[in-house]
């Protein structure tokens, strides 16, 4: 008996250790950003076009994080000029209702590569909640040799209620710090694993 409840509470611990989320691009990790480590916490394949996979420092999660990287691919034909206007214009809505919406585009000398910073908040009552910074990395890639597909590579870093103030005023120095990370850092090799 004492082994079948080891062997239950095991199986109980594997089914919520992430080690059994699916990695659909190859890219395990951990991965580092921020002198922190993040290690694949969820994934998903909302369509057939379209792959997620979020990454968390260990003892965080999806529903309530500080820190957060996550991988878009886009298996599409779609241009990268598209895909960060798509983005631009999701933004410019969001202003409409989030006054604390604000966002600025940089792109490559070369044209290959975009970079989206933006900073978004949530109220209630009145009081800001949550604010979140964000840095999307655009770039193309070939998923084969007639397949090219669009792989955004997304830091996001959050604060909530009390803690809101002092993140805003630290910002414009962690936002250069993350703008020259996400710049120079090697970006994951990416390639679709069977599903």
């Amino acid at each position: 008996m004492k082994s079948i409840l080891i062997a239950l509470s095991t199986l109980f611990f594997l089914s919520f250790s992430g080690d059994d989320v699916k990695d659909y691009l190859s890219v395990k990790g951990p991965l580092n950003f921020n002198k922190t480590d993040f290690v694949l916490k969820w994934s998903d394949i909302p369509n057939e076009h379209y792959y997620i996979q979020e990454y968390l420092p260990e003892d965080e999660t999806p529903e309530h994080f500080n820190q957060m990287l996550t991988i878009h691919l886009f298996d599409s034909k779609l241009k990268l000029k598209d895909a960060v206007n798509q983005k631009v214009k999701e933004l410019n809505n969001r202003k409409k209702s989030d006054p604390i919406c604000n966002y600025q585009v940089t792109e490559s000398p070369d044209g290959k590569e975009f970079i989206v910073d933006f900073l978004l908040g949530e109220s209630k009552n009145n009081e800001m909640t949550t604010v979140e910074f964000n840095v999307y990395h655009y770039r193309q890639i070939e998923l084969s040799k007639k397949r090219k597909g669009i792989v955004i590579l997304a830091y996001s870093e959050r604060s909530y209620g009390n803690d809101i103030t002092d993140f805003l005023k630290s910002l414009k120095v962690k936002r250069n710090a993350h703008l020259n990370e996400m710049i120079s850092k090697d970006k994951p090799t990416i390639k679709l694993q069977e599903n």
